[in-house]
């Protein structure tokens, strides 16, 4: 009887050793997965960084490429990140989002809008990041309809211990002034306007439009807009259209009167060679009460002191699509509401 207790409590003895081992060699795995530091590219879950807006009102802006080390803890260790131009993940990408449709593929950033001077940097024991400094220019050579990318991937011959799954990213390059942004659209309101045609064989056709026109930033102090209230069908792929019923706002010097004032010059967009479609015709017409062709910032009060600020163009001119239309003439207050202290334009 003694004999059969002392070989069960021998055998649970020998279970409990056994699961203990077991246990400890499973935490193990745990931590040396946990703790594990590997190189990876900042990104989302498409691979894709997004977050940074280039100022077109600086000569050159600066966005980075950013690396990071994993791991709970901050490692004790030096690692070094080397990185490649690429091209396959942005046709991955045009693939997956547009398929065939050539005209909608995003591209990549060309070489004469920016620079990126070291492609190898450290991160250093102690840190879990390494910023790449890329510096853009010529950012007003590129278009406010198309997508843009930079495309980067870790040199594995370079970079010991990094996450294949985080060796690839698109950098999505946003351009903006103060005026527009291509980060989010950017609508200013009709407000108090009017768009005059006129009828050969009586009274004129006055419209009041009511809606919103999208103001797309093109250089520091210049933005694009629809010459008038058209339905342009697809707007943003349409670049035909684009051209031939577009108008750019180029906004100048404050007014002496009115520091809260600039000057403004309306003209035709840009020919470009890849359509074969001429530009609007438009004329700048003489200022004519408050449609005196100045960019404005308007603060409008209530009785109760409380203000609402305005990005506003008062604009006069007149435009036509075709040599052989009657000119439109154009009224027109276009309103941005933003907030002074929170300004993200």
């Amino acid at each position: 009887m003694n004999n059969r207790l002392n070989m069960k409590k021998k055998f649970n003895i020998m279970l409990c050793t056994l699961i203990g081992v077991l246990s400890a060699c499973n935490e193990y795995d745990f931590d040396q997965e946990q703790y594990r530091n590997e190189v990876g590219l900042l990104s989302n879950s498409s691979l894709i960084y997004d977050r940074q807006v280039a100022n077109v009102g600086q000569e050159k802006d600066t966005i980075y490429l950013v690396a990071t080390v994993s791991g709970s803890q901050i490692s004790p260790n030096t690692h070094h990140v080397a990185l490649l131009e690429s091209d396959s993940l942005l046709k991955a990408y045009n693939k997956s989002n547009f398929d065939i449709e050539k005209e909608k593929f995003a591209k990549l950033l060309p070489d004469e809008c920016y620079d990126f001077p070291n492609k190898e940097l450290d991160i250093q024991a102690g840190t879990s990041k390494v910023m790449f400094p890329i510096y853009l220019k010529n950012l007003e050579r590129i278009s406010p309809d198309s997508i843009y990318f930079l495309d980067y991937k870790i040199d594995p011959e370079k970079t010991p211990n990094y996450n294949p799954d985080k060796s690839h990213v698109l950098l999505r390059i946003y351009k903006e002034n103060y005026y527009a942004t291509t980060k989010t659209s950017t609508y200013y309101n009709y407000t108090s306007s009017t768009i005059v045609i006129p009828n050969p064989s009586g009274s004129p056709e006055v419209r009041r439009p009511t809606n919103a026109n999208q103001v797309f930033p093109i250089g520091a102090n210049s933005v694009r807009m629809m010459a008038g209230d058209e339905d342009l069908g697809d707007y943003k792929t349409a670049r035909s259209r684009i051209v031939s019923k577009s108008i750019i706002l180029e906004i100048g010097e404050q007014q002496p009167e009115n520091p809260q004032a600039r000057e403004l010059t309306i003209r035709a967009h840009d020919r470009v060679n890849d359509v074969e479609v001429d530009p609007v015709d438009v004329v700048q017409l003489t200022p004519i009460d408050d449609y005196d062709n100045t960019f404005l910032l308007n603060a409008i009060r209530t009785p109760d002191g409380r203000a609402t600020y305005y990005k506003e163009f008062r604009l006069h001119y007149k435009y036509r699509l075709e040599s052989t239309a009657p000119y439109r003439e154009v009224k027109a207050k276009l309103r941005y509401e933003f907030n002074p202290r929170v300004d993200n334009l």
